[in-house]
């Protein structure tokens, strides 16, 4: 290469440095971090669906209530997932936050699955303790569309939910508070989330 050559080649690199510095762009080859605005993610839904402490967690949809309606709140469960795990963590009632943003559970404390099961016909069966069956009236009406519709949600296609206490099946109301008579040894028609369409629940962040 002639000297000429070199001069040319020299003040060809030395434009193309000044031009990068221009443009803002580092001469290193690190990463640069950056800042991304607040808005861009819903607050609401990043709160109620991030789980970084739940290695391969999948999210299960669990109900509440708000102004008086029922609402979907998706929540991280560790695997695996049995019948039972998205109705006792709906029986440990809105976290904190979720509380302080108005959401409210009709379930009593101390309410207690005994056991969850699946039927021939696709229908669940949930065994309550005698907690439960303590409350009345339109608090009994929200309690059970709670339980309704978190159970239906864990299976395709399924017939409706069946209650039992103490190993005897209970029947409970339904949305417009009216209880099915039932004929002694048969067993009460499964209450739907049909039943509880004056409830009809949104998802948290909508």
């Amino acid at each position: 290469m002639t000297a000429n050559s070199r001069c040319l080649t020299f003040a060809a690199l030395t434009m193309l440095l000044a031009t990068l510095v221009g443009c803002g762009l580092g001469s290193d080859s690190a990463p640069t971090s950056l800042s991304v605005p607040k808005d861009v993610f819903p607050s609401e839904v990043a709160e109620t669906n991030a789980s970084p402490l739940i290695p391969n967690a999948t999210l299960h949809p669990v109900y509440f209530l708000r102004d008086d309606a029922l609402v979907e709140i998706q929540r991280p469960l560790p695997p695996p997932v049995f019948l039972d795990a998205p109705l006792n963590n709906l029986l440990e009632g809105p976290t904190e936050t979720e509380a302080e943003k108005g959401f409210v559970s009709a379930i009593p404390a101390g309410t207690e699955v005994v056991d969850v099961a699946l039927m021939r016909n696709n229908t669940i069966s949930i065994h309550l303790n005698q907690t439960f069956f303590e409350i009345e009236g339109a608090q009994r009406i929200r309690a059970t569309a709670q339980l309704v519709f978190t159970a239906s949600a864990l299976i395709n296609d399924t017939q409706g939910v069946v209650f039992y206490l103490e190993g005897d099946p209970v029947q409970l109301p339904d949305g417009e508070g009216s209880i099915e008579e039932v004929p002694e040894g048969r067993l009460p028609a499964p209450l739907t989330v049909k039943d509880y369409s004056t409830l009809t629940p949104v998802l948290f962040g909508r």
